[in-house]
């Protein structure tokens, strides 16, 4: 692994540490008006997180919840257990050196068990195949 990579990870880690405590918030106000003021924060810290660190393990899973929160506004439907959920799994993650492709895509899909809409941007390929049926 080159030195440019390891920074590259760590500085990933540090920066999901960074939001873990609006996460722990989010979970703690879910429900609440003052939601919003965590929910606004952990988004753009996980945009920040893309902008900086893009490639990186740790940010493939930050944007499958990034994803299911911001999409038509779901953080608001989310409940304090997928919250605390969401943040048990980003504090395992962090606390390790690196991540690997395996521990990405089992992260990404411990987010899915918890409740959460990792794809919320999918394509319905069923419904244009009918689409299609209907134009013939």
């Amino acid at each position: 692994m080159s030195s440019e990579q390891t920074v590259l990870e760590v500085k990933a880690a540090e920066i999901t540490k960074s939001f873990l405590e609006d996460l722990e918030k989010l979970s703690y106000y879910s429900g609440e008006p003052m939601a919003a003021v965590y929910a606004d924060s952990l988004l753009r810290r996980m945009r920040d997180m893309l902008d900086r660190c893009i490639g990186d393990p740790y940010t493939e899973v930050v944007m499958a919840l990034h994803d299911a929160l911001a999409f038509q506004n779901r953080w608001i439907d989310y409940t304090r257990e997928q919250y605390q959920g969401a943040y048990n799994l980003f504090l395992s993650l962090v606390n390790q050196e690196t991540i690997s492709d395996t521990e990405v895509e089992n992260s990404i899909l411990a987010l899915d068990d918890l409740g959460f809409d990792i794809m919320p941007f999918g394509v319905q390929l069923e419904d244009n195949a009918q689409e299609d049926e209907k134009d013939i």
